[in-house]
């Protein structure tokens, strides 16, 4: 093993420690007003993917992954919400094994 390939390692163990994925509900005037798209746009910007999803009680459902930093972002994007949106409460979930995006993009559900 040449140093090159020696001291890389330590660089890529720490990036993957940073990586997060993270899963929210939020409650309010979630619905009809573009926030999926809008949570779209910024997700993609930031360059994390996952998902989101409106679900039967009017919540909306976010499912993040990506660094740390840029998932960090997208909670104070999910808090603002687009124009003529009111988030109400929003809060962490447990993620579930069958949550995992299906790629490495953000989907809307």
């Amino acid at each position: 093993m040449s140093d090159d390939t020696a001291a890389a390692r330590p660089a890529q163990s720490a990036a993957a420690a940073q990586v997060a994925t993270v899963k929210y509900r939020l409650a309010g005037f979630v619905q009809g007003v573009g926030f999926r798209h809008y949570v779209k746009k910024n997700a993609d910007a930031l360059g994390v993917f996952g998902w989101a999803r409106n679900e039967c009680d009017g919540s909306l459902t976010v499912l993040v992954c990506g660094g740390k930093e840029e998932t960090d972002k997208m909670y104070s994007v999910l808090m603002q919400g687009p124009s003529g949106s009111s988030v109400a409460s929003m809060v962490e979930l447990q993620v579930e094994d069958g949550d995992a995006p299906a790629g490495e993009s953000f989907e809307i559900y």
